[in-house]
């Protein structure tokens, strides 16, 4: 099976290509900077030079190697991890890079995307602690919230089969078991967290299983 990874740098990203080469996948990702999987040796990658934000890259990452199905990793980064520190991305990069994948999968006939978003995003946004959601809604993290949810909108209304996988606070402990909540995120407590490499665990698993297909879990450890 191959799987193309959109924003395999990124901190779950290369998680993410690690754990889908530990199961025998062909795997491509679009990389601005593939020095950056420098780390990351193995005769299953192929590492296309370029950036989601322009469709024709987008293409030759699909040309590269036909996928069966998509995973996106993307996130709209900030300066540093502060919540308040200030955003240093266009303020639809997820939106529009999603909708330059969708673009793609419908012109080579793939099926099929599943993308790493957060728990607050659509549904889940109502039963996100209030105090969480009074950060998130008067911090820089808002900008990324409503990428999200535009992301959620655009590829929604495409007609391809998605996977939303909305995580809590994502931490970098060791692999942990999953616990997957309905799409309204009821019931997850104010601190719950889940660990990078169990998000990307999970994201192989929701490529290769049809259970979540055109739905949006909210996931925690």
């Amino acid at each position: 099976m191959r799987v193309l990874v959109i924003g395999g740098t990124g901190r779950c990203g290369k998680f993410v290509i690690d754990e889908l080469l530990s199961r025998g996948y062909q795997v491509t990702t679009l990389a601005r900077n593939p020095d950056a999987l420098s780390d990351i040796q193995a005769a299953g990658l192929k590492i296309i030079q370029g950036t989601p934000t322009q469709l024709d890259d987008v293409r030759v990452a699909f040309k590269a190697d036909v996928p069966d199905a998509v995973i996106v990793t993307l996130n709209a980064p900030r300066a540093n991890d502060s919540p308040f520190a200030a955003p240093i991305s266009p303020p639809r990069l997820m939106t529009d890079c999603n909708a330059n994948v969708v673009a793609a999968m419908k012109e080579f006939g793939v099926r099929k995307t599943v993308i790493l978003q957060a728990f607050g995003v659509g549904d889940s946004w109502a039963n996100m602690h209030c105090l969480l959601r009074l950060l998130m809604a008067k911090s820089n993290m808002s900008y990324q919230y409503d990428d999200h949810n535009d992301t959620e909108r655009e590829v929604r209304s495409s007609g391809v089969d998605y996977v939303f996988v909305r995580p809590s606070r994502l931490v970098d402990t060791g692999a942990m078991p999953i616990r997957v909540w309905p799409e309204d995120g009821k019931g997850v407590p104010m601190m719950a967290s889940t660990s990078r490499i169990s998000v990307a665990r999970w994201l192989v698993d929701a490529v290769e299983s049809d259970r979540w297909d055109n739905s949006a879990p909210v996931i925690t450890n």
